[in-house]
């Protein structure tokens, strides 16, 4: 070609183009031979040319019954052509086309003539119009990849005007356009001119939240609105009250949509469907590890009990150690999500090794937290009265009033099986004779865990610290007291059975000090290998008497997650011993 020409495509060619690619593809699905085909290509030095031509051709697949016609000619043809000007050559022919001579026809030789590379002479990239100080769409202009010098690649040129399209709408700049969008080739010099200005337009606000009459919860969704009327429109803004409104579990489908083609100037209603979730709700699930056997968890939930979105649950906890059944009342406050008030109340027994358990609990608890943080907040006031037998003491009955506080932090990424987390639970609580308890008493416990991947490398540490000071320990509930061993402490040895004796008995004790650091690395789809080392004990004393645990073990990636298999051994001041571990659900 000579002299200038636009190198802009019309839209039947594009359309057949895609037509013809669409045809060879679902042909692909259904033919034997078509499933694969190699491209060999003559004339081209251009490693990443030939790289392109292959990706393009390996979408169409080799032809049906192994026939050049001419309609899978010429889909080659354009392939070729897309392929080349995606990196700069607008001007390769293709010469000749022919198939391997095997039944499959497995290769595709292509002679082609690919010409010289075009660069940008001149750019004029910019945004026009009223809105066109915007700092994110300047920014993305500025970065625009397009410079005078470089070689003219199709797919910087696509990219740029999709990306400024697609940031104009999350940004609420629905009649955004492009007033030009031009590339003049001259193949005199091969130096191209890239002409692109984009008008945003006038950028729109929210408008009216419109909610269905006859939804119960209209208190509840305003609170957690992420906007308010007025504010400029943002996508990212509407998707988190999406996320908002899931997260509240009051809803069994709810969705936010912006009506633009109703936007009443610049204001556009955001219109929300939902449908509350049935009056009841109930869930029933079980498990089993090597600490507590076979276990079963059964809950209720009214999600619905007022206009103003409190909630009622209750939670019953089954297992051969232990059982309890608890009732949660939850009142959401200034943000239902984050900061909100719960009423419990709690039956608890428990009956393993030298322990044996019942417990009456009282709680309200008023729960901080914010959109901007990880960190969560829990103050708490907790009434409880145990009777328990704890190693060879007499039975005995003990009343606490504990005031206490939680902060706590758990980030996860990877789905069902966690390849990236942490987790932080922080909690300070304390009693007195002088307000309604039985003792003076403070404790103090401290726990994290901590996962990380490097490539196929897996490491996982965790450690957990307690604390008590009281005036007598021998009224200290069993349920307070700490205990070490099992599954998530000492492996090697059964769950609670390290701690200070008496007379052979357990007997808790006032101090927890555990570790452990774990490798593990992939060895078969869904299965990793592990090893590990875990060191600590509960005792009279900190870091007393430590025992140790170390050993292989192996988990499984299964669809209802994670599932860990661990064979370790013990080692402690008192014996040594070998045990079988197994544990479900998630590491953090």
């Amino acid at each position: 070609m000579n002299g200038p020409c636009s190198a802009r495509y019309r839209i039947t060619e594009v359309t057949l183009f895609t037509l013809r690619t669409f045809y060879f593809a679902l042909v692909a699905l259904i033919a034997p031979n078509a499933f694969a085909i190699s491209v060999d290509i003559e004339g081209v030095d251009d490693s990443r040319l030939k790289d392109n031509i292959d990706v393009y051709i390996g979408i169409i697949g080799a032809p049906v019954s192994c026939e050049l016609t001419q309609n899978y000619r010429q889909t080659v043809k354009e392939a070729v052509t897309k392929a080349a000007q995606a990196v700069g050559y607008y001007q390769l022919e293709t010469l000749k086309m022919r198939l391997s001579k095997d039944k499959e026809c497995s290769e595709l030789y292509l002679t082609v003539q690919a010409g010289t590379r075009v660069k940008i002479g001149k750019r004029h990239i910019e945004l026009v119009g009223a809105d066109k100080a915007d700092d994110v769409l300047q920014g993305i202009v500025g970065k625009a990849e397009l410079k005078e010098g470089s070689y003219l690649e199709q797919g910087q040129y696509d990219g740029l005007k999709s990306k400024l399209l697609s940031m104009a709408q999350i940004r609420g700049y629905f009649d955004a356009k492009f007033i030009v969008q031009e590339i003049r080739i001259d193949f005199d010099t091969y130096l191209a001119n890239v002409d692109l200005q984009f008008s945003p337009g006038k950028r729109y606000a929210f408008g009216e939240l419109q909610i269905p009459d006859d939804d119960k919860a209209q208190v509840l969704i305003k609170e957690v609105s992420t906007f308010k009327e007025g504010d400029p429109y943002h996508a990212d803004k509407l998707a988190e009250f999406n996320q908002n409104l899931k997260l509240t579990g009051y809803f069994q489908q709810v969705v936010a949509r912006p009506l633009v083609s109703k936007a009443d100037g610049l204001n556009v209603p955001i219109q929300l469907i939902a449908s509350a979730k049935p009056r009841d709700t109930f869930n029933i699930g079980g498990g089993a590890s090597t600490d507590s056997g076979p276990r079963l968890r059964f809950k209720w939930q009214r999600p619905w009990v007022n206009s103003k979105g409190h909630s009622l649950s209750a939670e019953a906890f089954i297992s051969q150690p232990e059982q309890n059944i608890s009732v949660k009342y939850k009142v959401p406050l200034e943000d239902p999500l984050n900061n909100y008030l719960s009423y419990q109340a709690g039956v608890k027994a428990e009956n393993d090794n030298d322990t044996k358990s019942e417990a009456l609990t009282l709680a309200v608890q008023r729960h901080w937290g914010s959109p901007d943080s990880d960190w969560q907040r829990i103050g708490f006031l907790r009434l409880e009265q145990e009777k328990f037998t704890q190693g060879t003491d007499d039975e005995q009955t003990t009343t606490l009033l504990l005031p206490g506080m939680t902060l706590s932090r758990r980030r996860t990424r990877g789905g069902l099986d966690i390849n990236w987390g942490d987790k932080q639970q922080y909690t300070i609580e304390g009693a007195t004779q002088e307000v309604v308890s039985d003792i003076d008493l403070v404790r103090i416990s401290l726990q994290t865990k901590w996962l990380r991947s490097y490539g196929k490398h897996r490491l996982f540490a965790r450690a957990e610290l307690g604390a008590i000071a009281t005036n007598d320990f021998s009224q200290v509930p069993s349920s307070l007291r700490y205990f070490a061993g099992g599954d998530q402490s000492v492996r090697g040895f059964a769950l609670n059975t390290l701690s200070p004796e008496e007379e052979g008995e357990l007997t808790g004790g006032q101090y927890l000090n555990v570790a452990s650091i774990e490798y593990s690395y992939p060895v078969a789809q869904d299965w990793r290998m592990a090893v590990f080392t875990d060191i600590g004990n509960a005792s009279d004393e900190p870091f007393k008497d430590l025992a140790t645990g170390i050993g292989l073990g192996a988990s499984w990636s299964s669809p209802v997650g994670p599932i860990r298999f661990y064979f370790a051994r013990g080692n402690s001041v008192e014996e040594t011993t070998w045990r079988f571990h197994f544990s479900m659900g998630p590491a953090l």
